[in-house]
């Protein structure tokens, strides 16, 4: 099915543009030898950019620093993996905003959802002590980036066949009307976007714990964040305020990857995650 994925994303600009500058920028904070002025020129050629990264560098998700009034302020003062965090969510913003009708996702809730797993994610891989929490960050951030791709194909075909009966699992119904699903379409995107394996392979295998490479930590990690935040309730008024269903996690707890220091530290890290999560996405009005 990754030939079709490929096919999907052969012509992907129309669709979703690569956001070229943020990407740049995730490529060159993973190279040690990027010094701190040429990075900071390439965020500059964006505008757009500048001002989100600005934004969310002074928002209360980094503690509300305050006085970060250039791009060289937020890669001196809050480093290398806080400029890979603030590039993506800044970039993906735009992307994940219009509803995906083929998903029944509303505005901005593909957005939130996922800025809800990259964060979650974080916070558990940082419990786990992973070696590249930003990469875990981008790839929570990017996993359902393949249903930007898909939404308008599986709607036609859903359509046309009629088959679109509200019961059948979204995989499922990708899988038998499109011939592959929005895992793998989102690994190829992040191919041809030139990501690094460490972001491409835990999105590509969100929904896949079968393969060899599904042993590693960081795809256990995004799993389970996405897994987590699946069993996440709104509150009446469908804000950003939200609980988990605890019994529902302990009836399904038992299926879930075990990732290090997860269980034992339960309690904290939704704690800490209800924080972040909602400071994350009080620095974007979509």
């Amino acid at each position: 099915m990754l030939d079709i994925a490929e096919e999907y994303v052969k012509n992907v600009e129309a669709i979703a543009p690569c956001p070229e500058v943020a990407l740049d920028v995730l490529s060159m904070a993973h190279d040690p030898d990027c010094s701190i002025p040429v990075l900071s020129e390439k965020i500059e050629q964006d505008p757009g950019l500048t001002a989100s990264m600005l934004r969310m560098a002074n928002s209360a998700y980094f503690g509300h620093m305050k006085n970060i009034t250039s791009v060289k302020d937020i890669v001196a003062r809050l480093g290398m993996d806080a400029v890979k965090i603030i590039a993506i969510t800044s970039a993906s913003a735009g992307l994940f905003r219009a509803p995906q009708v083929a998903y029944a996702l509303g505005r901005g809730e593909l957005w939130r959802h996922s800025v809800a797993v990259a964060v979650l994610a974080k916070i558990i891989a940082r419990h786990a002590r992973a070696s590249d929490t930003a990469a875990i960050y981008t790839a929570g951030l990017l996993h359902d980036v393949g249903k930007v791709i898909l939404d308008q194909p599986l709607q036609l075909e859903s359509y046309n066949r009629d088959e679109n009966d509200g019961q059948t699992g979204l995989l499922t119904l990708e899988r038998r009307l499109l011939h592959t699903d929005h895992a793998e379409v989102g690994m190829a995107l992040l191919v041809k976007w030139g990501l690094p394996e460490a972001v491409f392979v835990p999105v590509g295998l969100h929904h896949d714990l079968t393969r060899p490479q599904a042993k590693n930590m960081d795809v256990k990690i995004i799993y389970l964040a996405n897994r987590l935040v699946h069993l996440r309730q709104y509150g009446a008024d469908d804000s950003e305020d939200f609980f988990f269903d605890v019994p529902a996690y302990e009836g399904m707890k038992e299926g879930l990857p075990e990732v290090p220091n997860f269980a034992n530290n339960l309690r904290l890290i939704f704690e800490e995650f209800a924080d972040k999560y909602h400071d994350a996405v009080a620095v974007f009005t979509l």
